[in-house]
């Protein structure tokens, strides 16, 4: 946005949803009910957005001058392809849903499961059902994703035809961070992305206290971590060995991700494979081959978003001792590279970004 180089060629609309009904939810919410505050969202995303005169006429004002060949609905939030229901079949225009993880969650398996909101159910299994049959095409961004949709809401597999794969592209723009981060990653366990409390399990809080005390490993977390990672913190649990520096630019997730120790990957404990991966970890795949993986996924070929040919990095399951093992065979697997040139991460970025290009195209 805002460079020449697709003139008249592309046009990107951004939808700033009002968040009056939430607002007013905690307004009124004397008890600070996580449930009351859960069903206002999931209320207003599954039955408000998606029927907005306000956004829909704005979309339709938007398609109509700009007669756009595509229109590609980034599932970000999920009601985004909802409102291209709404949309008039346009003469010659193709629609593309694109889900970065499976929707609706209510079927997702525990922990995530449990947070749906149980009257959008049967609704939100209409509506995805609607997106299969109107749309031109549905993309995920990994091969799980697809199997849970397929195994949890079969009536889709009639459409089966229009799904593709293709994960998100990686982000050519790469920036190196201060000589002060870049010392301290060099050398600890990094996490990049969110750590929420479903990922911070007991199991996880065991290994990360041992890799501290017992071995001597730090822990660097970069973006937003759950309550109780920083409720043991503050308790001292951790000693010095955790380091929080809150969010930083995506643009430097790759190269802290091609200099770090070790990158963390965590996903919830689930007893099936993960039906969805943190996409915006992606790029740590892509960068480097020193990761450990922890997640009910076990084996290297589910996890959808690795590069073709890796095989690098550990996938353990929740168990503190494995999650310890797997670290410490990584950290101790050789001498970090040294500073890498940006030029170079910046031409593996272009070339992956070709082959993903290409199947979009078809």
């Amino acid at each position: 946005m805002g460079s020449t180089q697709f003139p008249d060629e592309m046009e990107v609309v951004r939808f700033l949803p009002s968040t009056t009904i939430q607002t007013t939810v905690q307004k009124v919410n004397l008890f600070h009910s996580k449930v009351l505050k859960r069903a206002a969202l999931e209320f207003t995303q599954n039955f408000i957005y998606p029927k907005s005169d306000l956004m829909i006429g704005a979309l339709r004002r938007r398609v109509e001058e700009f007669h756009p060949d595509i229109a590609i609905f980034i599932a970000q939030p999920y009601f985004i392809p909802l409102l291209g229901l709404q949309l008039e079949r346009f003469s010659g225009m193709r629609r593309v849903a694109f889900f970065s993880d499976p929707w609706p969650y209510w079927n997702l398996p525990r922990p995530y499961g449990t947070f749906a909101f149980p009257l959008a159910g049967n609704y939100n299994r209409y509506l995805i059902s609607k997106i299969y049959t109107d749309f031109d095409r549905v993309l995920y961004t990994n091969p799980s994703a697809v199997e849970f949709m397929f195994g949890n809401y079969p009536e889709l597999k009639r459409n089966s035809n229009k799904l593709a794969i293709a994960s998100h592209l990686a982000d050519e723009i790469i920036e190196t961070p201060s000589k002060e981060i870049a010392e301290r990653v060099r050398s600890s366990v990094v996490h990049l992305g969110e750590l929420s409390k479903q990922r911070f399990t007991p199991q996880l809080k065991t290994a990360i206290i041992e890799c501290i005390k017992t071995h001597g490993i730090s822990f660097t977390f970069i973006g937003s971590v759950c309550e109780n990672l920083k409720q043991s913190l503050e308790l001292g649990e951790f000693g010095s060995g955790v380091s929080l520096l809150g969010p930083l630019s995506d643009t430097l997730s790759r190269y802290i991700a091609s200099i770090a120790s070790v990158n963390l990957i965590v996903e919830a404990n689930m007893r099936s494979n993960s039906p969805f991966l943190p996409s915006k970890l992606t790029d740590v795949l892509t960068s480097s081959d020193r990761w450990v993986f922890v997640s009910g996924t076990r084996s290297q070929s589910d996890l959808g978003v690795a590069p073709e040919g890796a095989e690098s990095g550990i996938c353990v399951p929740h168990d503190s001792s494995a999650i310890v093992n797997a670290i410490l065979a990584v950290a101790r697997s050789g001498p970090v590279n040294g500073d890498p040139c940006v030029e170079s991460l910046r031409a593996l970025a272009i070339e992956r970004n070709r082959d993903l290009a290409a199947k979009f195209l078809e």
